[in-house]
C-alpha cells in the first residue's frame, strides 16, 4: 500500500462568495452571513435561483499576468488561475515553487465559454439554407474572439502552469463534483510514490450563466442556488513541510494528511448508496479506523435529489451501528453549489477545523461552532453520473 503519512496537504488556497480565503468562510457560515446577490438574467431559466453565489471576476493584476491573458480565458479559467495564486503565494508554501517536480491536478467542469444563445442556433440553421457566407457572418458575430481557446479545460491548466512553471505530472478531471477529490486522491498518490515532489491540488466551479441550467437540468438538478468559486492547495513531501519548524507553514498553516480514500463509479439509483457506502467504508479502512473515529462529516452539495438521497443512506449505514452520527456541515449556506470544486473546499474547511480543533455543526437553521472531538474529517463527493468518492482527512499529529 502506498505510504500516504510521506505526504502533508498545506497552503489552501479559497475564493468563494464569503472571501478570499477559508477563515473568511468559516465565520461567514457561523455568523450566518448573507453572501448571495440577485442575478435577474437566472430569473426566468433557473427555478428558485433569484440569489445565486458570485465571485468578483479576477482582474490582470490580481492575477499577476499580462491583460492578454485574460483575452484567451474565461471567467472560471480566471477564477482557477486566481485560486492557485492564493494556494502558492501564500504563507503554506516555502521555497521555490516550480520544475519538473511540481504537478498540477485540476477538477473542472467540462465548458467554461458559454454557448451559443439558441436564437443564435436557429438563425445558424436558417442561414445554412441560404448561402454558406451567411452562415459565416452570423457565426463571426455570435462567437466572441478567441472562444475556441476558452472552450478547451486545458486553458485553465495552461495559464496556471505557465505562470508557476509547473512542468512535473499533470492531470484533469471533469466535469461533475467527484472531479475535484478525484484530484486530491491522485496528487498526493504523485508525490507518495515520488512521481512529483510537490502536487498542486485544485478545482472550481461553472461559472454561473443562464445556459448552465439547461445544461444540469437532465441530470436531476434540484433547483439549488449555484455559486462560484476556486479551491486550492499543495500536497508536499513530509520533510519539505516539517523542515523549518520555525516558518510560516509551521506556525500559521494547516498541515494534514490524507489518510484514506474510496472511490466508486457509474452506480445508479439503489447502487449509488450502496456504492457511497463501500468508498465510506474503503476510505476509513485504510485511515486505519472506523465509524467512532471520525469527527465531522462534509457532505457532497445535495444538488440531485438522488445524490442527497444517496448520502443520508450511506452515513445512516455506516455510522447508524456505531450509536451515534459525528457533526455533520458543509459550505453552500455560504457558496452556493460550486461543482467540481465544492468537495474540495469542504477539504479546505476540513483542514482548517482540523488545524485549530474545531468543527462546523449544522442543525438546519443555523451553523455553530463545536469543539472536534476526534482529529479526522470525513468528506464526500457524489457525481451526477454515479461517480462517488470519500476521504478521511487527519491532523498530522494523529
Amino acid at each position: 500500500m502506498t505510504n500516504l503519512d510521506r505526504v502533508r496537504l498545506t497552503a489552501p488556497g479559497l475564493y468563494t462568495a464569503a472571501g478570499a480565503d477559508t477563515a473568511s468562510l468559516w465565520e461567514a457560515l457561523v455568523a450566518g452571513k448573507d453572501t448571495g446577490r440577485p442575478y435577474e438574467p437566472l430569473a426566468d431559466t433557473w427555478p428558485g435561483a433569484g440569489t445565486v453565489f458570485l465571485v468578483d471576476d479576477p482582474d490582470a493584476a490580481t492575477l499577476g499576468v499580462h491583460r492578454r491573458v485574460l483575452r484567451t480565458s474565461e471567467k472560471q479559467a480566471r477564477t482557477a488561475l486566481y485560486g492557485a495564486r492564493l494556494a502558492l503565494t501564500g504563507a503554506g508554501v516555502t521555497g521555490p515553487v516550480g520544475g519538473e517536480g511540481w504537478g498540477l491536478y485540476l477538477g473542472l467542469p467540462t465548458v467554461d465559454e458559454q454557448l451559443l444563445r439558441f436564437a443564435a442556433l436557429d438563425g445558424l440553421r436558417r442561414a445554412a439554407d441560404d448561402s454558406p457566407g451567411a452562415v459565416a457572418a452570423l457565426y463571426g458575430r455570435e462567437v466572441p474572439p478567441f472562444s475556441g481557446l476558452s472552450h478547451l479545460n486545458s486553458t485553465a491548466a495552461a495559464h496556471i502552469s505557465a505562470a508557476f512553471g509547473l512542468t512535473g505530472a499533470m492531470a484533469a478531471y471533469s466535469p461533475f463534483s467527484d472531479a475535484g477529490l478525484a484530484a486530491l486522491v491522485d496528487g498526493v498518490l504523485s508525490v507518495a510514490e515520488g512521481e512529483n515532489e510537490a502536487a498542486v491540488i485544485g478545482a472550481v466551479s461553472p461559472k454561473v450563466h443562464p445556459l448552465l441550467f439547461p445544461q444540469y437540468e437532465e441530470l436531476g438538478w434540484t433547483g439549488a442556488a449555484p455559486g462560484e468559486g476556486a479551491a486550492f492547495l499543495v500536497a508536499r513531501r513530509t520533510q519539505d513541510v516539517v523542515a523549518a519548524p520555525d516558518g510560516p507553514a509551521a506556525r500559521d498553516v494547516p498541515a494534514v494528511r490524507l489518510a484514506g480514500y474510496g472511490r466508486g463509479f457509474g452506480a445508479d439509483g439503489a447502487e449509488l448508496t450502496e456504492a457511497l457506502t463501500e468508498a465510506v467504508r474503503a476510505a476509513l479502512a485504510m485511515a486505519g479506523t472506523d465509524a467512532a473515529g471520525i469527527g465531522w462529516v462534509l457532505p457532497d452539495a445535495g444538488w440531485t435529489a438522488a445524490g442527497e438521497q444517496a448520502q443520508r443512506a450511506a452515513l445512516g449505514q455506516v455510522f447508524g451501528p456505531a450509536g451515534g452520527w459525528p457533526a455533520v456541515a458543509g459550505a453552500g449556506r455560504a457558496t452556493g453549489v460550486l461543482g467540481p470544486a465544492h468537495p474540495l473546499a469542504h477539504v479546505l474547511l476540513a483542514l482548517h477545523g482540523l488545524a485549530t480543533g474545531r468543527l462546523l455543526a449544522d442543525d438546519g437553521e443555523t451553523v455553530r461552532e463545536e469543539p472536534l472531538p476526534v482529529s479526522r474529517a470525513l468528506v464526500l463527493a457524489c457525481g451526477a453520473r454515479g461517480q462517488v468518492c470519500a476521504v478521511v482527512l487527519e491532523g498530522a499529529g494523529s
